[in-house]
């Protein structure tokens, strides 16, 4: 009920802002014929409303409760952005009687829409913290020192930690009639995370848990009656043929979009690079679906010979081996730009697990065998992972969204992946560098056997 409040309140500011802005460029006489020109607001005011449920959806402007009002007010500007920008493609793909849809309309209501929701948006994230309160918590289970330092650091707002307690503390029962809500660490065994979710729907306490990989596969499973026994079906992973080929279709159609688009930025970005010193473009092997190799290409952002010393390792915070243009360019992700490349040839899709080197896929399957299940699909320049977790997510979390992707799929979540994408280009924490002591680079193997509390929005 809340949210269906939500959706019309939104709806009244976007719509709201429309009309007003008819009425105050009418009122002096911008608009040569008001009646024409309204005409065309009659005829695609159903695409903007449902381009506008979209986008919100798509930049989690119904799901902010563990978002930062930081991180609010910029999805309410994106939203107004491409908002403003949606509308105008609209009234150029319908073209007859839409094309009178007059832009000085479009602009001013977009900058009016994009205050008046910036404004409610803040009230509403205000008055939910303040109705909901901070809730007490507990974390059970080993690593949850760390769990509490990510919650303090992160969500001191939303949660306060009573304290932390193994699985096999006798007075867990106790300790959790205290808590609001029960938080589970990744070490958790099965067998005791049973006990626990028994005990807290005795309570009724809500839980929190860290997904086995096996578990990701169940609950992607789908009802099937067999007779009047209730089963579940859990389909073969990896995408159909139509699947493959109307992905493939949609690749070529971007990817081609794209090329053109960002051929311009592309020769700005080596030019630059050039200038620095050095190659311009640099490729690696790297693996895609069925354990194929390919070589990837990207501008280079790091000086020549990188792991000529160092040998393979992943880039870390602050490391010294990034160029003056290189830091900036991974901040902006221009450095996958000639990916694109790559997606036109077939070694990789718009979406997909990130395509790993052979070197450390070997050392990830030998610490974690479900590693492999990320080869049933093509590699992506953007997946699940990407706009969810951040460069230096630990591998275990990164291979969960990708085994959600995997079992997940559908064309419309590459959709939503793909404008998902646009958010994070620009948020720095997306792109932190792996943490290394004294900002030397760590082995990777050294990163697979310490487990990294998750943070809450990857529970």
């Amino acid at each position: 009920m809340k949210q269906l409040l939500y959706i019309f309140t939104d709806l009244l500011i976007v719509f709201g802002s429309i009309l007003l802005a008819y009425y105050i460029l009418d009122s002096r006489n911008v608009l040569a014929e008001f009646e024409y020109n309204f005409g065309a607001f009659q005829m695609v005011y159903p695409f903007i409303l449902c381009l506008y449920l979209i986008l919100m959806y798509t930049f989690g402007l119904y799901n902010t409760s563990r978002q930062k009002l930081s991180e609010v007010i910029y999805s309410v500007f994106l939203v107004s952005f491409f908002l403003m920008i949606g509308i105008m493609a609209i009234c150029f793909f319908i073209r007859y009687g839409a094309f009178s849809f007059p832009r000085s309309v479009i602009l001013l209501s977009g900058a009016m829409y994009l205050v008046f929701l910036g404004i409610w948006r803040f009230f509403l994230w205000k008055i939910t913290r303040n109705i909901n309160g901070v809730k007490n918590i507990i974390i059970i289970g080993e690593g949850g020192e760390e769990l509490s330092s990510v919650i303090r650091r992160k969500y001191s707002g939303l949660y306060r930690i009573l304290n932390t307690y193994k699985e096999t503390d006798i007075n867990l029962v106790f300790q959790a009639k205290a808590a609001d809500e029960i938080f589970l660490t990744s070490q958790v065994a099965r067998h005791s995370r049973e006990k626990i979710f028994l005990m807290a729907a005795e309570m009724d306490k809500d839980v929190y848990f860290i997904p086995e990989y096996d578990d990701l596969t169940i609950m992607c499973s789908s009802f099937r009656k067999t007779d009047d026994i209730p089963t579940y079906h859990v389909s073969r992973m990896g995408l159909s043929y139509e699947e493959a080929a109307v992905k493939r279709g949609l690749d070529l159609l971007l990817g081609s979009i794209a090329f053109i688009v960002a051929l311009p930025i592309g020769l700005l970005v080596s030019i630059l690079i050039k200038l620095d010193g050095g190659t311009v473009f640099y490729s690696q092997e790297r693996l895609t679906v069925g354990g194929n190799v390919f070589r990837i290409f990207k501008f280079r952002t790091m000086i020549p010979d990188a792991e000529k010393q160092s040998g393979p390792v992943l880039a870390g915070d602050k490391d010294p081996r990034i160029t003056r243009i290189g830091h900036f360019i991974r901040a902006t992700r221009l450095d996958e730009l000639p990916q694109i490349l790559n997606i036109l040839k077939g070694d990789m899709s718009i979406v997909g697990p990130r395509p790993e080197r052979p070197f450390f896929t070997q050392q990830f399957e030998n610490q974690i065998p479900e590693y492999s299940y990320r080869l049933k699909v093509k590699a992506g320049l953007t997946g699940l992972a990407q706009v969810e977790g951040k460069y230096n997510t630990n591998v275990e979390d990164k291979l969960r969204y990708d085994l959600i992707y995997i079992n997940n799929y559908s064309l419309f979540r590459d959709l939503l992946i793909m404008l998902q994408t646009v958010k994070i280009l620009f948020m720095k924490s997306s792109t932190e560098g792996v943490a290394t002591p004294s900002s030397k680079c760590k082995p990777i193997n050294t990163q697979i056997e310490s487990k990294t509390a998750q943070s809450l929005n990857r529970i």
